[in-house]
C-alpha cells in the first residue's frame, strides 16, 4: 500500500519475532509442515534451520541460503493451498504466543492515530496474515514468486523483492515511504540485526534484547520493556 503524502505521518514500525511474539513464526511454521508432511525429512530440516538460527544470532547469516531452505517446501505448491495452511498453523499454534504488551503498544498507537507496520525478516506468507489479525496497517516482509494464473497460481520456491533483513528492513522501508518524511517515528525489536533500523527511528525500542543489542540500549539509554 502506498503511503498518503497530504497528511502528516507519525510511524510506528515493529519487528515481528521475539518482539511482539514469543519465538519465531517460521519455526513454527516449519514444524507444522513436518507434521502434516510437506517435509520428508524432518530432523534434517531441524538439524539445518538451528544451524542458521546460530548464524543469525551472530549476525552472520547467509540469507539467500536460509530462503532456499524455508521456502523449498513451497516449491509448485498452489498459494490458495498455502494460505489455507498458515490461516490454520496461526490458529493452532501462533496467536497465542503474542506477547500481550507488544498487543498492548499496538493498540496505543493506533489510538494515537499512527500507522502500524510490522516489518519483519520473516517471509510476507506468514507475516501478512498475522499483521491484519493484529491490527497492523502495512506489513513490509520478503515477497515470495509465484507463477501461473489465477487461482492456479502457485509458488516457485524463491524470494522476491527486497530481502527485509538487517539494512535490507531500511530499504524496504524507504522504498514503501516513496520520499516521505515521518513526523515522528518509533521502532521495537530484539536483535542486534535490526540495529540500522533501530538506530534511523526518533524513539528506539530494545524488547527482550538479545545480549549486544542490550549493552548498546543500555548504553544509549533506549526504552527497554518486558512485554511477556
Amino acid at each position: 500500500m502506498a503511503t498518503d503524502h497530504t497528511t502528516p505521518l507519525d510511524l510506528a514500525l515493529f519487528d515481528l519475532d521475539d518482539t511482539l511474539l514469543g519465538g519465531d513464526i517460521t519455526f513454527q511454521w516449519m514444524e507444522w509442515l513436518i507434521e502434516r508432511g510437506w517435509i520428508a525429512d524432518g530432523n534434517a530440516f531441524r538439524a539445518s534451520f538451528a544451524a542458521h538460527e546460530r548464524a543469525y544470532a551472530a549476525g552472520e547469516l547467509d540469507m539467500e541460503q536460509h530462503l532456499d531452505l524455508l521456502l523449498s517446501p513451497l516449491e509448485g505448491r498452489r498459494v490458495s493451498d498455502v494460505s489455507a495452511e498458515v490461516e490454520a498453523c496461526l490458529n493452532d499454534r501462533v496467536m497465542s504466543r503474542l506477547y500481550p504488551g507488544g498487543l498492548q503498544r499496538i493498540d496505543w498507537h493506533r489510538q494515537q492515530g499512527h500507522r502500524v507496520v510490522v516489518i519483519s525478516a520473516s517471509t510476507a506468507h506468514l507475516v501478512a496474515p498475522l499483521a491484519q489479525r493484529i491490527g497492523a496497517d502495512n506489513v513490509l516482509a520478503t515477497g515470495l514468486e509465484e507463477a501461473g494464473i489465477d487461482s492456479d497460481r502457485y509458488y516457485t520456491g524463491k524470494a522476491s523483492g527486497i530481502r527485509t533483513f538487517r539494512d535490507g528492513k531500511l530499504k524496504a522501508l524507504e522504498a514503501w515511504l516513496d520520499g516521505r518524511k515521518p513526523r515522528q517515528s518509533w521502532g521495537y525489536s530484539d536483535s542486534h540485526n535490526d540495529l540500522p533500523l533501530l538506530e534511523a527511528v526518533d524513539h528506539a525500542w530494545a524488547i527482550h534484547p538479545d545480549p549486544r543489542l542490550e549493552a548498546i540500549a543500555t548504553e544509549r539509554g533506549w526504552t527497554m520493556p518486558d512485554w511477556r
